[in-house]
């Protein structure tokens, strides 16, 4: 019950407050207490090692590489960069939890040691599709930045003034991606429960 409440409040203060440097925080010594809990589960260190290396290397770049990058770049330029730098991360997270489980039954093979224990998790799958939405959203915000500023491509004032307003997404872009870290920091605990450690199992049409 203890466990099932610190994960709702996680989950509510990701979706809350709204900041980057605590959720990260929250979410990489989730990861790290997650491995020590399961240290003799493969499966799990695996994937808790390879999303807490991406994991870091984000929180790193975005307080010490993106901030000093600030007073340099247009507005324009900023966002993208931010923008793409987000779908770069979470391509790699999405690239690294769909090979963690063929990592892991090679590396064992490797050593000549028993692999048929290996299989991809239900939270595992969950994380690879939602790693897809975050994709999905960093592009759309991508996308609309550059449309928004079409007179930074040399387009005439008369058309870049048409889409000069587009902020769809530039509005919804944070709450929805603190959202999905709620959503994430959810899928990372469950984990550590029977329904999340169990195989994923695509179901078969008849």
């Amino acid at each position: 019950m203890a466990k099932l409440a610190l994960i709702f409040l996680g989950v509510c203060y990701a979706v809350v407050s709204k900041n980057p440097l605590h959720v990260s925080i929250i979410i990489n010594v989730s990861l790290v207490l997650i491995m020590l809990m399961n240290r003799r589960n493969i499966n799990v260190v695996h994937l808790c090692g390879a999303l807490l290396t991406v994991y870091i290397i984000e929180m790193l770049l975005f307080e010490f590489v993106v901030i000093i990058e600030r007073g340099r770049m247009s507005p324009m330029w900023l966002n993208a960069s931010i923008y793409a730098t987000h779908f770069v991360i979470d391509l790699m997270l999405f690239i690294l939890v769909a090979l963690r489980a063929p990592f892991t039954r090679g590396r064992l093979a490797a050593q000549g040691k028993p692999y048929d224990h290996v299989f991809i998790y239900n939270s595992e799958f969950g994380l690879k599709s939602l790693f897809i939405v975050f994709m999905l959203v960093d592009l759309l915000a991508l996308v609309e930045n550059f449309i928004r500023h079409l007179d930074e491509f040399g387009l005439s004032d008369n058309i870049a003034q048409l889409f000069s307003n587009l902020t769809i997404v530039y509005y919804s872009y944070s709450p929805v991606k603190f959202v999905l870290l709620g959503i994430t920091f959810l899928l990372i605990w469950s984990m550590t429960t029977d329904v999340g450690k169990e195989e994923y199992k695509k179901k078969i049409k008849a």
